[in-house]
């Protein structure tokens, strides 16, 4: 079964949901571009303060690497910390006076495994205009790398239980509820409307527990095991099993350049990479550079019934 992002990105260049999405061309590319970029090089000032060293990681590596700055079609930033240090981020944000943490321990209005590092100040309307609300604000991802255990019994029985419920967890976005836009396309789309009733099924178990619950549980599963020789950033695209790497690969941190300026990043990134990517430097097919270059509007509901 293919999935439901992927789905929903081909339905939406297609004409029939064009009122629903807007076309990120050059010029708001580069104003989200160089936006992130002011709230990573403020968030970077702040953690130093205390010692804290966010790494880049994914895409924002590997423009590092192969452009020194932004993939030339990618309109954010990924980040991670170690769990100790992810945890004392939460602290030295908790009240701070230009960002906002969106925890999904605690949100029970949306489904998302990252930490939301929200600016108080940098709304999407700034940056994208028509289409888009003044009350919703930038922000960047960042995720925890955890110990994984060295016992391979113990890793098979916390990955495969971790697994099941992020499944779960994450089917819950297709509910109504946090995604209605996703429910209103179904409706002109098969595979979409079955892709739904499936994850539903799925996400069922958690969205009755309640979604940051079963995050909750999640999370506690992950901070079991404190030490190891082994590490995964669990909530990534490849999942608790298939983002494991030896710790060495991570710290210590190395300095990279990025859109002129140094930022930490793993120590081994060329393993870091090619275990996530492959052959992380080979430019991929020109129709996924341009597939991210649209982003739902927030006045979506309002444009389709007219």
């Amino acid at each position: 079964m293919r999935s439901t992002s992927k789905i929903e990105w081909e339905l939406a260049i297609e004409s029939s949901y064009q009122d629903m999405y807007k076309k990120i061309d050059a010029e708001h590319l580069k104003r989200l571009q160089a936006a992130y970029l002011e709230m990573f090089i403020l968030l970077n000032r702040k953690c130093s303060k205390i010692g804290l060293k966010p790494l880049m990681v994914a895409g924002t590596l590997i423009g590092s690497l192969r452009h020194k700055g932004y993939i030339p079609w990618d309109d954010d930033i990924d980040l991670v910390l170690s769990r100790q240090n992810y945890e004392q981020l939460k602290s030295l944000l908790k009240d701070d006076e230009d960002f906002v943490l969106i925890d999904p321990s605690n949100n029970t209005s949306g489904i998302h495994k990252m930490l939301k590092i929200q600016s108080r100040s940098l709304s999407l309307f700034d940056v994208m205009g028509e289409g888009f609300s003044k009350s919703k604000f930038l922000y960047l991802d960042m995720l925890p790398i955890d110990y994984v255990p060295d016992n391979s019994i113990k890793r098979k029985i916390i990955g495969t239980i971790f697994k099941c419920l992020d499944y779960s967890y994450s089917s819950c976005r297709c509910f109504k509820k946090y995604s209605p836009h996703l429910n209103y396309m179904a409706n002109g789309s098969n595979e979409l409307r079955k892709n739904l009733f499936i994850r539903k099924c799925i996400g069922f178990p958690a969205y009755l527990l309640g979604p940051h619950r079963v995050f909750k549980l999640m999370e506690k599963l992950l901070m079991s095991v404190s030490e190891g020789s082994d590490m995964t950033i669990a909530y990534g695209v490849k999942g608790y099993f298939g983002e494991v790497v030896s710790k060495e690969v991570f710290f210590p941190e190395v300095e990279y350049l990025f859109e002129g300026k140094y930022f930490f990043g793993p120590n081994d990134a060329s393993a870091y990479l090619t275990n996530r990517y492959g052959d992380y430097m080979k430019l991929p097919n020109a129709d996924e550079q341009i597939e991210r270059h649209i982003r739902l509007r927030d006045d979506w509901e309002e444009r389709v019934k007219r």
